[in-house]
């Protein structure tokens, strides 16, 4: 039987963003094996445990009632020089019969090979997606479940969620659940569904006070000393290493009303939202988040926010008294400014 035209004899996979790379090894499978011709002709390596014989003998293996043998090397990245020779030579002469699959997180030594790769199989890279890649990523995704997301909610939802894709994928199957019939996927729409999934992070705590939410701050305030930690990603874990949380707060929340009194600015200047969002380097819902936050306050009270957040900095350095009790406080005065709001 022939070999399919649509199956390569070599590829290397490479790149940072894991899921994509997986995601290409599924396909790949999925066309190269039934399910029931995996038990005998599907093999699993890694760079690190096996030799570049061992794997080779078993790629030159024919395969067992099945067109195709699946041979898939995890870390290929981490070979020695000594099995990079070993594999390269099956590489220049690879069995018909066999999909042989390479990847790691970079080429690594097989960085001088490429080229020669290329001429018999294929050599993908899957980098990080950002910016935009990432926000056309997430409306491809929804496009192939039927729906269209704005970007907008595309955008928020990389804010809430970060920027790993299997974290990703599951916030957008949250949200396709909610939604039900509905075609069109708004910002209205993930806020809803995130905001009961998501953990707090160091934006909501800003958020918070940007709204003047004192509860809101307070109890976000509260879990993150407890913790002795606050992370800035929903997809973050706990960390290891307890640090001392309430230098990073003060510092965000001085950042987040110097941020909004710039747009506060910058919107009096008539500037628009597509202006303002290239000049702070930012998405443009959340500069129109800032906006509606820059409603509640003055500029006065947004200069005494700032001064605030600075003389508290300096009373936490110099020991002036609980670092606890002077955050909390720091929090409430920005909660309940002493300077008129803006109306």
């Amino acid at each position: 039987m022939k070999p399919r035209s649509d199956i390569s004899p070599i590829y290397f996979l490479y790149g940072p963003e894991d899921y994509l790379i997986e995601e290409e090894i599924g396909r790949l499978l999925n066309q190269a094996l039934s399910p029931k011709e995996r038990g005998f002709n599907l093999h699993l390596f890694n760079g690190e445990e096996h030799s570049g014989q061992e794997i080779v003998d078993t790629a030159q293996t024919l395969p067992m009632f099945s067109q195709y043998r699946f041979v898939l090397i995890r870390g290929a990245d981490q070979f020695d020089e000594e099995n990079v020779e070993t594999l390269l030579a099956y590489i220049r002469n690879p069995s018909p019969s066999t999909c042989f699959v390479m990847c790691g997180q970079t080429l690594g030594p097989w960085k001088k090979y490429q080229k020669e790769m290329e001429k018999i199989g294929k050599v993908i890279e899957h980098p990080r997606l950002k910016g935009k890649g990432l926000v056309s990523w997430i409306r491809r995704r929804m496009e192939e479940k039927g729906k269209i997301i704005s970007e907008e909610a595309a955008g928020y939802l990389i804010e809430v969620v970060g920027d790993h894709l299997q974290d990703l994928d599951n916030g957008l199957e949250k949200v396709f659940l909610s939604v039900g019939n509905k075609k069109k996927i708004e910002l209205s729409d993930v806020e809803g569904i995130t905001s009961e999934v998501k953990v707090s992070t160091v934006f909501d705590l800003t958020d918070a006070i940007g709204q003047q939410n004192l509860k809101k701050a307070l109890t976000i305030l509260e879990k993150a000393l407890e913790s002795k930690a606050i992370p800035f990603k929903k997809e973050e874990p706990a960390p290891k290493r307890k640090d001392d949380p309430v230098p990073l707060l003060v510092g965000m929340m001085s950042k987040h009303y110097w941020n909004i009194w710039r747009v506060k600015e910058m919107a009096s200047s008539r500037k628009n939202l597509e202006e303002m969002a290239k000049a702070l380097r930012m998405q443009a819902w959340n500069v129109r988040k800032l906006i509606d936050q820059g409603r509640s306050f003055s500029v006065a009270s947004l200069r005494e926010g700032v001064l605030k957040c600075h003389q508290t900095d300096l009373a936490v350095k110099k020991g002036r008294g609980p670092k606890n009790l002077l955050v909390e406080k720091l929090v409430i005065d920005l909660c309940q400014p002493k300077t008129k709001r803006a109306s």
